[in-house]
């Protein structure tokens, strides 16, 4: 057993989601030329990853990134939690792939949403912390993700990356993994830290911090931050491109099938259609008026709490009395329509 843990081994077998396209190639009701086509796209994906997260270059980093699926607070074997609306809790995880370091950013729905704001907030601020830590030795960060356009692909995030590497004159270059086939190494964190909440009793949000902390401590425990409402500014009002759509007409491509972006300091966008394509210039009007800012400069995205409905008020009332005193003070304080 010592040998089998040594090697990381282990007889857990992950939960995987099906592809929609390969499910409907299993029931006949997909073409084998489709199909043959679908399979390239996702070979070509993960080609890519391999190859970025094999480079030996100390001047780029690679990473995956990806939100958990939704948490809840409180948390407990109690009857009573299964059948009242309890207060979510989110949490976006980035991976270096080539360290191993974990990051995890915690924040609950009373502090900020999932908008293209509060993803834009995070990425900016990790990367800033990035960039401090290498001390000006990095070229290039490549993030990998999936091609959900609310969190990864829009002009709000591409903006801040624009931002970021006019900033730190440094190329920044998003790719995303082919839909239905977006597994990455960032899932085995979630993997591990559900393990670790897996049986325990969450008190308030912030308790999963602690459960993220307490994951993984080989070769090095994730790194936390716990936000609040103040942490997150307004992107959307950094508008170095309005859109990145590659086309403009009718028929041409649209966000959603691009496959890659990638951002210079001289503010200048490219993109793939294909991951084996050549880069190509954005046909999108730079706007020479926006400057790059600080993101301390960025207006807040809110001013104050984010309130909640008063239906799960009122429910996180009742599930309160299932806690010690001290918890309850936090679900009182919380704000309601």
């Amino acid at each position: 057993m010592k040998i089998f843990e040594e090697l990381k081994l282990s007889l857990y077998a992950p939960k995987k989601d099906l592809c929609d396209v390969c499910e409907a190639y299993n029931t006949k009701n997909l073409s084998e030329e489709k199909y043959n086509m679908h399979q390239t796209f996702k070979q070509e994906a993960r080609q890519e990853k391999e190859r970025d997260k094999s480079s030996s270059d100390i001047t780029v980093n690679v990473y995956a990134m990806d939100l958990q699926s939704v948490l809840l607070s409180p948390k407990s074997t109690v009857s009573a939690m299964y059948y009242k609306t309890k207060l979510i809790v989110h949490n976006f995880t980035i991976y270096n792939l080539k360290n191993k370091e974990g990051f995890c950013f915690l924040w609950n729905e009373s502090e900020g949403g999932l908008t293209a704001n509060e993803f834009s907030s995070i990425i900016s601020f990790f990367i800033e912390q990035e960039i401090k830590k290498c001390d000006g030795a990095l070229r290039e960060m490549i993030f990998f993700s999936d091609g959900c356009t609310g969190q990864n692909r829009n002009s709000t995030l591409a903006n801040a990356f624009v931002n970021l590497a006019a900033q730190h004159n440094i190329i920044l270059t998003q790719k995303y993994l082919f839909k239905g086939h977006t597994q990455m190494e960032v899932d085995s964190m979630h993997a591990t830290i559900e393990r670790q909440i897996r049986d325990r009793k969450i008190n308030l949000p912030a308790d999963y911090a602690y459960h993220c902390q307490k994951a993984r401590s080989n070769p090095s425990p994730y790194n936390v931050k716990y936000i609040s409402h103040s942490f997150f500014k307004k992107f959307d009002n950094l508008k170095f491109y309005n859109s990145i759509r590659p086309g403009r007409a009718a028929g041409d491509p649209v966000v959603t099938d691009i496959k890659a972006l990638r951002y210079f300091p001289n503010c200048e966008i490219q993109f793939k259609m294909r991951h084996t394509d050549p880069w190509a210039a954005l046909n999108q009007r730079l706007n020479k008026k926006i400057t790059p800012c600080k993101y301390d400069d960025l207006l807040p995205l809110f001013t104050e709490r984010r309130k909640i409905k008063k239906e799960k008020y009122d429910h996180l009332q009742i599930l309160k009395l299932g806690l010690l005193e001290d918890y309850q003070k936090f679900y009182d304080e919380l704000p309601f329509e």
